[in-house]
């Protein structure tokens, strides 16, 4: 039994936020391994390579070939047509599911969309990406991104199409954090008494917009620990996973606080046994091990509950 609502109309709120937020993140990362990559002293051991096996669907011996090469990554991530991820193709679905969606967002919102999607598609983007303009634009798109979040905040009314668009954004983010840790723990080990230096783990914290906070908020050595504690387990950084975890508990509550149905009870549940899994994880204790289950068992189970809503509410098979 499917929820009866208005399907069509959540699903695009749903993914519509989903594939804006992560083109930011895509964005975010790309700003800061290209500002990085101008830094020659620094001892870049993967170059584009965690961007790259995130964000794109490359085959492991192509990311390895290409993960140092900034012009084909600006191209491939940003304008290239045949990349499912690049930036235009994100944009392109966002404005569709925002086209069918109209009668719920705003006309600001709407616009802003529109503007992107037409500078996306720009003939000379691809060629201005190959020259000294190609910053100039990354800015311009991070910031567009910035500003696209500040219209969402200020005009969007909060009802139901708040509620499912604020649920795929955080599933969305949770998923990114989590993602981009592994792939600098992973080469590590997950080794939570290692000595990494600042310098390693501020690629990281950039992407997630973390590093100024991480600066303010952590004495200078060791880190690895308190990266962890800061990316998965600090509910005052915006990415962490479990502040993402507890905004989408807060909109799941409101979804289902009148359904009585058996199947939107099951993915309360379903849901509230993830948070509590992240939740009740002791940090200051944590195994090298219990990391590399804890990203991976929330990664995982975190999909099959993206997958399951999907099921329930836009009636997927």
């Amino acid at each position: 039994m499917k929820i009866d609502m208005l399907s069509r109309v959540a699903d695009g709120m749903f993914w519509l936020n989903r594939y804006m937020e992560r083109t930011d993140g895509m964005l975010l990362t790309l700003n800061t391994f290209y500002i990085l990559s101008f830094d020659k002293e620094l001892n870049d051991t993967q170059g584009y390579k965690p961007l790259l096996e995130h964000y794109t669907d490359l085959p492991l011996e192509t990311i390895n070939e290409v993960q140092y090469d900034t012009n084909f990554v600006l191209k491939y991530i940003i304008c290239d047509n045949h990349n499912q991820n690049s930036v235009k193709n994100l944009v392109i679905k966002a404005r569709e599911n925002a086209r069918g969606s109209q009668d719920k967002i705003t006309k600001e919102l709407w616009e802003h969309i529109n503007s992107l999607y037409h500078f996306m598609n720009s003939p000379n983007l691809p060629h201005q990406l190959e020259t000294q303009d190609a910053l100039a634009i990354i800015t311009k798109l991070n910031k567009d991104f910035l500003l696209y979040n500040g219209i969402l905040q200020v005009t969007m009314p909060r009802g139901l199409g708040w509620c499912f668009s604020s649920i795929g954004k955080h599933i969305e983010r949770c998923l990114q954090t989590i993602s981009l840790t592994q792939a600098y723990f992973s080469p590590i080990g997950y080794n939570l008494e290692g000595e990494e230096d600042l310098l390693y783990w501020r690629r990281l914290l950039l992407s997630l917009s973390g590093y100024e906070m991480y600066l303010k908020s952590y004495s200078n050595i060791p880190h690895n620990r308190k990266v962890v504690q800061q990316v998965v387990f600090n509910r005052d950084f915006a990415h962490s996973v479990i502040y993402t975890l507890d905004l989408i508990n807060v909109y799941i509550n409101y979804l289902f606080k009148d359904n009585v149905l058996s199947e939107a009870r099951t993915l309360h549940n379903q849901f509230g046994r993830l948070k509590s899994y992240v939740e009740y994880t002791d940090y200051h204790h944590l195994s090298n091990q219990q990391l590399e289950e804890v990203l991976h068992n929330t990664k995982v189970q975190l999909n099959q509950f993206s997958t399951d809503f999907s099921k329930l509410f836009f009636s997927y098979t």
